[in-house]
């Protein structure tokens, strides 16, 4: 019989806003290949921007992506597309390094999502407003295993 501690821990997080700084400054953003990058967003993007974001992350290494936010599944089928054209096809055994990408339904569940998070996370979201709400969630999170363990 083993017994496991209840306590869970979270991976390191990092958070940003998801905006057109990072196509500008997109040399400044560190390498991604030791990251889960979380996408938050409530916001309509056109998708032309959300190609231009997919071809920035993708090419900084990253290849854990998950979408959260009414348009998650969009973000997720454009950044489906632009791994392909990233990191191609080969022939009858499929990509030859692709990136790893699931949606889930609301904030709420984002505690649930970084547990299944075996390196750093970048949560990155479309307005301050969003981040704000993740950062509460996560902290409610904690808090709440906090007083349970004690």
């Amino acid at each position: 019989m083993s017994i496991y501690p209840y306590e869970q821990t979270y991976p390191s997080i990092t958070y940003g806003l998801f905006s057109l700084n990072i196509l500008v400054n997109r040399k400044r953003l560190r390498e991604l290949d030791n990251h889960t990058v979380i996408i938050v967003t409530d916001e309509i993007i056109d998708d032309s921007l959300i190609r231009k974001f997919a071809e920035i992350l993708l090419l900084k290494g990253c290849k854990n992506i998950a979408f959260c936010g009414t348009n998650a599944e969009e973000w997720h089928q454009i950044f489906e597309k632009v791994d392909l054209d990233v990191n191609g096809f080969n022939g009858a055994d499929g990509y030859e390094d692709f990136a790893v990408m699931w949606c889930f339904n609301d904030i709420e569940s984002l505690p649930d999502e970084l547990y299944s998070c075996w390196n750093e996370v970048l949560i990155l979201c479309s307005s301050m407003s969003v981040l704000k709400e993740c950062r509460a969630v996560i902290s409610d999170s904690m808090d709440s295993v906090n007083y349970c363990n004690s």
